[in-house]
């Protein structure tokens, strides 16, 4: 007897291979049988009729590190949208190791990951691991190690040249996390400390990541007016390294002062591809981004974390300078990805923040932020740069912002068509996220499959199970084949989307009828029935 059967179904089944209608029978988180009509008792039949059945989506780009700490919405964000299973420790922004003396660190990615667990502690990666394993997750998680807690570890949040002992250092914490299960590494070269790590730091540890055949993924160090460099500096790391690597959230901005097109962002991968390197990128389907709200700050403004950063914005002197900085389009920082001068005060929206009293402020506009009515333009900006300021001081830096019209629809489509393309969510479960938290792979279906036709139905769905199973060595997951893990999702192809709300991020996805994880019946016709059912994936 199956445990589960579900019946005529369109399966699609993450190998690029044309839908097939098809039963599909499970036995203790299995897929046991794949055959057109099942006869065979179950204990559950679920009816798949006009209903397409895929592999379970797998984020690759996901800031869900604490999830398996939170309660509420956040918690059931991945289920409903079909994500069962997401790669954590994205950005260099992870949260292990962490020593009580690296308080900094934990502050600088509260806006981000959230506050956690209150024991957050873990003194070695493979304490963080363990801890994980114990927690109830909604969903199968698999860990990169980021580099920024490395730097933090060894060097704190300032800018400094590591030496060799520093580098062998920082070398034996990315090893003792590679072989405690660490997917592999990840660097944040815009975010503190990473944007003070020369190139011979990441090879080093890349080097390491290569040794047992893990991946790189990396933010690079600007999408901006830098991003030939950080491209070039990427792909070379890869290079010299020997490291499998992932250009995280690909992309230049729409604002073409200070970027490029997806044109010479392929050209570039393409070309090193042909040199040997073996590179892929990731996406999500948004023109809006997010990010932390201290990022709209120039890297003067940033070095050693919301400490420094506090006592800069109460120097008058120095806010006099920051006003400056922030006011048309800026000065041209080294690395410096300048959000005001790309889109403008009135597309920052505050995003989060962690003190209660300014809970106000979640979903205002930056110019929402001023009282004051009726100002010329520039008293309006110098209000606007002391509320901003002012917010952050009051916050210690832990609030996030989501940024509107940053990126070109006309980039996207050219991005996901590519072959080597991946889809992850960037999803950042604090305050009032983007939401692509909650809709990434609903909307990347519904509307870029389906609607906009960018591509086949078996390719789309490959993009988000057997691409990145096989990229990511995930075995026995991301397709329907027999003996693989009962990870599925059953949806409405006519149906499937997601509503893109910022003030109401947290809307549910539309056409998502079922999520299977680990053969557990997660998300029953739209209506969460377990946030237990998620497995820790080691390498």
């Amino acid at each position: 007897m199956f445990d589960t059967v579900i019946k005529g179904g369109l399966v699609v089944d993450g190998t690029g291979a044309p839908p097939r209608r098809s039963d599909i029978g499970i036995i203790d988180a299995r897929i046991v049988k794949i055959e057109p009509e099942l006869s065979q008792e179950a204990n559950m039949v679920i009816d798949a009729t006009n209903k397409m059945v895929t592999p379970g989506f797998i984020d690759v780009h996901s800031h869900c590190d604490l999830l398996p700490f939170m309660s509420g919405s956040v918690r059931e964000s991945r289920i409903r949208q079909g994500v069962t299973t997401e790669i954590i420790g994205q950005c260099g922004l992870g949260s292990a190791p962490h020593l009580e003396r690296m308080s900094d660190w934990r502050s600088y990615l509260t806006p981000i990951l959230g506050p956690g667990p209150l024991t957050w502690n873990w003194l070695d990666f493979s304490m963080f691991l363990r801890e994980l394993d114990r927690a109830e997750k909604p969903n199968n998680t698999a860990a990169l190690i980021g580099h920024g807690a490395v730097r933090a570890q060894v060097l704190g949040l300032n800018n400094v040249s590591p030496t060799e002992n520093e580098i062998s250092a920082m070398s034996k914490i990315v090893e003792d996390a590679m072989s405690h299960g660490a997917l592999g590494i990840s660097y944040g070269l815009a975010y503190l400390p990473g944007m003070f790590a020369p190139k011979q730091e990441l090879i080093a540890l890349s080097s390491v990541v290569a040794a047992y055949q893990g991946i790189m993924m990396i933010h690079i160090r600007s999408h901006s007016r830098q991003v030939r460099e950080g491209m070039a500096e990427a792909l070379t790391v890869a290079k010299e390294s020997g490291v499998k690597l992932q250009i995280s959230h690909m992309r230049s901005y729409a604002n073409r002062d200070y970027g490029i097109t997806a044109e010479e962002l392929i050209t570039m991968i393409e070309n090193a591809r042909s040199e040997g390197v073996d590179v892929t990128f990731d996406e999500h389907p948004y023109t809006a981004g997010s990010t932390l709200l201290s990022q709209i700050l120039p890297p003067w403004a940033k070095e050693g974390g919301s400490t420094e950063i506090v006592r800069r914005l109460k120097d008058p002197q120095l806010r006099a300078k920051l006003k400056n900085d922030l006011s048309d389009q800026g000065p041209d920082y080294p690395g410096w990805d300048n959000f005001v001068g790309m889109v403008g005060w009135p597309n920052i929206m505050i995003s989060s923040v962690s003190n209660p009293k300014n809970k106000w402020a979640e979903g205002q506009t930056a110019p929402q932020l001023v009282s004051k009515t009726g100002l010329e333009h520039s008293k309006l900006v110098s209000e606007i740069i002391d509320s901003i300021a002012d917010l952050l001081i009051s916050e210690d830096c832990r609030c996030s912002m989501v940024l509107q019209n940053l990126f070109a629809e006309e980039d996207i489509i050219a991005l996901l068509k590519h072959p080597l393309c991946q889809i992850g969510s960037d999803g950042i479960p604090t305050g009032k996220p983007h939401p692509r938290l909650f809709g990434t792979y609903p909307k990347f279906l519904g509307e870029y499959v389906r609607d906009k036709n960018t591509m086949t139905w078996e390719e789309g769905v490959m993009r988000i199970t057997g691409d990145p199973a096989q990229r990511l060595n995930l075995r026995n997951r991301g397709f329907i084949k027999t003996g693989y893990i009962a990870d599925l999702v059953i949806f409405d192809p006519e149906i499937i989307n997601a509503p893109e709300n910022y003030n109401k991020p947290s809307l549910d996805p539309l056409g998502i009828n079922y999520t299977l994880i680990n053969g557990q019946v997660a998300l029953a016709n739209g209506k969460v029935l377990k946030t237990n059912a998620g497995k820790l994936i080691n390498m």
